[in-house]
């Protein structure tokens, strides 16, 4: 049971570690893509809705396009902050010189 666990996490380290700057930038291009397209659609989609269904259009659409507007900067936000932290761990040429000589 216990080597099981071990063999899960190291694969999860594996598979969520980046192992350079090329898959920290396709992370980087995915997860802005979904933070920026997820909740437009979401909430646009729920002001189209209800402003069908409670004949206020367009202020709930644009109550909505606001709404995605937040909670897409606090999404790319906190990504940037985490890929700072990210980036200082990743060696660059002139660390790996370092580390070799």
């Amino acid at each position: 049971m216990e080597k099981s666990k071990n063999t899960i996490n190291e694969n999860k380290e594996k598979i969520l570690k980046p192992k350079g700057i090329k898959d920290l930038a396709k992370g980087v291009l995915y997860y802005n893509s979904a933070s920026i397209l997820g909740p437009l659609i979401l909430f646009i989609g729920l002001g189209v809705l209800l402003d069908n269904k409670l004949e206020t259009k367009p202020y709930l659409t644009i109550a909505g396009l606001i709404i995605a507007f937040i909670t897409t900067n606090i999404l790319i936000f906190r990504k940037v902050k985490k890929l700072t932290i990210e980036l200082k761990n990743i060696p660059n040429k002139k660390n790996r010189e370092e580390i070799n000589n």
